[in-house]
């Protein structure tokens, strides 16, 4: 058992961009932070995708938290003093049926109040989108011109270096091993310490911390993979990021190739080759001169996912009233972070967010 003790009032267990935005945020406020990572912060830089989307079809929820984040982003220069190369190419989200396009099309209005910004296409405006679609397949589109992409690695330095300028303490290589939720006491390997709240906000491995508080938060680590075609021409695809809702299916091109994404996820183990055929026979039928084109894999990874594919962020009550959690963001978690850290700030110190967040509790994904 390690021999040294530490006290302070806001204990982060996480890794990554998440945990680095809620360590921010919160030293900033005044509040004094002690971030505990597995890993070196610099590590995880390269575990976060520099570009997220802006629009999430049925899930105006998300759209607002990652609109507020990208105000944030966009002003980076000014409080952060860092460039991130911050530019828009656009996503198109296809309805393959009346039944989805109906429901993207009532949906758009509270999309817009959250301030994402939507066109509806027609069929044919879609395919001048994007020309590798089947217009045959398609019944109606939205076009959204905020796809962000910019540096993610800017992105975490400035977090962990603005965190540390406002006091956090980040202690890399500690591994939580006991949790108390009625003292606030947490044992790692590093140290020991005893802390008025503790946030988890460690991804995949949220729900095992959770678990020595005797707290469930519905998540689990979810295999992924991206899947990157044979060239398909000497020129690079033109065709923006797009996705298919019904299908779950995400295309993008990529130099000379497609990236394709399959957006399913089950708790069931080997899943690999049932979800690889799935997205050749998705590719097959919605771009027509690939059906032939061979899938190889570009990347694999695990995400941490929910019942309801939307993160979990806010305060558990009774005798966990001490834990805060932010988790399950499904590979979302840098266009959601700068807003993730406000929310845990503002719980923190007691103030209301200012956004709604009911659509990221515990109760809407079953506990």
């Amino acid at each position: 058992m390690p021999e040294q003790k530490n006290t302070t009032e806001l204990l982060i267990i996480g890794t990554g961009v998440i945990a680095m935005s809620i360590a921010y945020h919160c030293a900033e406020a005044g509040i004094d932070v002690v971030l505990l990572e597995r890993d070196e912060p610099e590590s995880t830089a390269t575990q976060t995708a520099g570009a997220f989307r802006t629009y999430f079809p049925g899930q105006v929820h998300d759209s607002e938290l990652v609109v507020r984040s990208l105000d944030d982003f966009r002003s980076f220069g000014a409080t952060m003093g860092a460039d991130l190369g911050i530019t828009e190419t656009g996503m198109l989200v296809v309805a393959d049926t009346p039944e989805q396009a109906t429901a993207l099309e009532a949906e758009l209005p509270a999309q817009r109040e959250a301030g994402v910004r939507l066109e509806l296409l027609t069929a044919a405006e879609a395919v001048r989108r994007n020309p590798w679609l089947d217009a045959a397949d398609v019944e109606a589109a939205v076009w959204c011109p905020q796809m962000i992409h910019l540096r993610a690695d800017e992105v975490l330095r400035s977090y962990t270096e603005g965190a540390r300028k406002h006091g956090a303490h980040l202690m890399s290589g500690a591994v939580a091993t006991e949790l108390d939720p009625l003292t606030g006491h947490v044992a790692t390997t590093r140290a020991d310490f005893t802390a008025e709240a503790i946030v988890i906000a460690a991804g995949q491995c949220s729900g095992d911390i959770a678990d020595m508080a005797g707290l469930k938060l519905p998540l689990w680590g979810q295999y992924a993979e991206l899947y990157r075609t044979d060239p398909v021409g000497e020129a690079d695809v033109d065709a923006p990021f797009t996705f298919h809702p019904g299908a779950g299916l995400k295309t993008m091109g990529i130099g000379p190739s497609f990236l394709v994404g399959l957006e399913r996820f089950s708790k069931k183990q080997g899943m690999r080759d049932i979800w690889y055929e799935a997205a050749r026979q998705e590719v097959a039928q919605r771009y027509p001169r690939l059906r032939d084109v061979k899938l190889h894999s570009a990347w694999t990874g695990t995400l941490d996912v929910t019942p309801s594919k939307t993160a979990l962020i806010g305060k558990a009550s009774g005798k966990h009233e001490r834990i805060f959690f932010a988790a399950g963001f499904t590979g979302h978690e840098l266009g959601q972070a700068p807003a993730t850290g406000k929310i845990i700030r503002d719980l923190y110190l007691g103030r209301r967010p200012d956004v709604d967040i009911t659509p990221f509790s515990l109760a809407r994904n079953g506990a």
